[in-house]
């Protein structure tokens, strides 16, 4: 599809007014282009910038194959080139759950003209690939850049987050028998236990049959050959660094047989974790404000990046990161903790994150359950339906409509080229 250029201003979404006269464009994102109009050759408009620099609540929404992914990459590339003064004061998490934010390292040589077109070059964007320690080798084996694995720590994980591991109900034999071993490992060997040490306390409770017994030992045995949850387990800090974005891959267990609850433990843990320090941190900082200090601290604020959000945050079902989850929605802002929420199904998202959000971009949408799903967003200065800004956007990939409660105002735009290869593209049989 051609497209036309005119005009060269920027506009800046989801900053102040006050925070846009003392800071400028300082620690702001390049996003995109205005659409000023559409039809057969569409014509864009100025830049679209986007504040990096606070906390936000974004939510990008749209059909599958229409850009929510790949905006969300935009943004990941923004994240790596803000300003270093600011850059060090963000850590950034990507929960990846179709395993496709990898190719951030590598340069976009499929576009050189398109990003030529936009005054941009192919560049590789700096980011950790972090994936499950027992899936390490095959990514190496497989070539695919990663830098490490994790783990979480045994420890951690309650009683109820065992049984939401295992998909048990509490009315369960074996999950009582596993309550009681949790508490009572937790009574002797403090924080530091694995799955072995769960084994060998089972083997010796008195309290339970021999059958239920050898049902959780082998749903024990069966989630220590995944290679998730050691008595170490990943430290919060190589996790959380400043200036640093962190790819957590969870795509080997999207729909492994037994293991369908480790995406929802691995947000609520580390969602958990984040929420506890960053209230403590965020104390740190107002009191060197109060002394007249610099806002500083040794954890930086996060932002959290979730793929396919729906499955995280349902709105019909209750699950351990939804709870997790909410709280960053309800209260995150105050002690600087961001997210960014993708989904192609609205209808399932828990309406709490649709409601809250204060930046909304969505991709075309042709569902009317999903169009209907948003309708809450509708703010006083929309002048029309979703429906019919749909029907007027662009068909082909990267157009999306932007509602910005900071400003309030909304925007028809043209997302940037990456400038990282897109590994989220339609399979093909075709060679190359």
């Amino acid at each position: 599809m051609a497209i036309k250029e005119i005009g060269k201003g920027e506009n800046l979404i989801g900053r102040s007014l006050k925070d846009l006269e003392k800071y400028k464009k300082e620690g702001t994102g390049y996003l995109g282009k205005v659409l000023m109009s559409s039809g057969e050759r569409p014509v864009l408009g100025s830049k679209i910038l986007i504040d990096l620099a606070k906390p936000h609540l974004v939510l990008i929404c749209g059909k599958r194959g229409y850009g929510k992914s790949y905006t969300m990459a935009v943004l990941l590339e923004e994240m790596a080139r803000v300003s270093p003064a600011v850059r060090q004061r963000l850590s950034v998490i990507v929960i990846d759950t179709v395993g496709i934010f990898w190719s951030l390292k590598i340069p976009n040589k499929e576009n050189v003209k398109g990003l030529s077109d936009w005054d941009l070059k192919p560049a590789p964007t700096n980011v950790k690939i972090m994936v499950p320690k027992g899936k390490l080798d095959f990514y190496k084996e497989k070539e695919i850049p990663v830098d490490g694995a994790f783990t979480l720590k045994a420890s951690e994980l309650e009683a109820g987050e065992w049984m939401a591991l295992f998909r048990m109900k509490w009315s369960e034999p074996a999950a009582v028998l596993l309550a009681r071993v949790i508490e009572n490992l937790k009574e002797t060997l403090g924080t530091y236990y694995g799955i072995s040490d769960i084994i060998s306390m089972i083997k010796k409770d008195n309290e339970s049959d021999e059958n239920t017994k050898q049902y959780m030992i082998n749903r024990l045995k069966a989630a220590q050959a995944w290679g998730l949850i050691e008595k170490q387990g990943t430290k919060i800090r190589d996790i959380v660094q400043p200036g640093k974005i962190t790819v957590i891959d969870v795509s080997s267990y999207r729909q492994a047989i037994g293991m369908e609850g480790t995406k929802d433990i691995i947000v609520a843990l580390l969602g958990k974790r984040l929420f506890e320090d960053r209230m403590l941190f965020r104390k740190e900082e107002e009191i060197k404000l109060i002394k007249g200090e610099k806002r500083e601290s040794s954890m930086p604020i996060v932002w959290m990046f979730i793929d396919e959000a729906h499955m995280f945050m349902p709105k019909d079902e209750d699950s351990l990161a939804l709870k997790v989850l909410l709280e960053w929605v309800r209260v995150g802002r105050q002690p600087g903790l961001s997210l960014v929420l993708a989904t192609q199904r609205p209808n399932k998202l828990h309406p709490d994150a649709i409601s809250q959000c204060d930046l909304f971009i969505s991709h075309r949408m042709t569902a009317k359950p999903d169009i209907d799903a948003v309708g809450a967003l509708r703010p006083s200065y929309m002048h029309q339906d979703f429906d019919k800004y749909f029907a007027g956007m662009p068909r082909s990939k990267g157009f999306a409509l932007i509602i910005d409660d900071n400003t309030e105002k909304i925007w028809m735009i043209k997302v940037r080229p990456r400038l990282s290869w897109d590994a989220g593209v339609t399979a093909s049989a075709f060679l190359k």
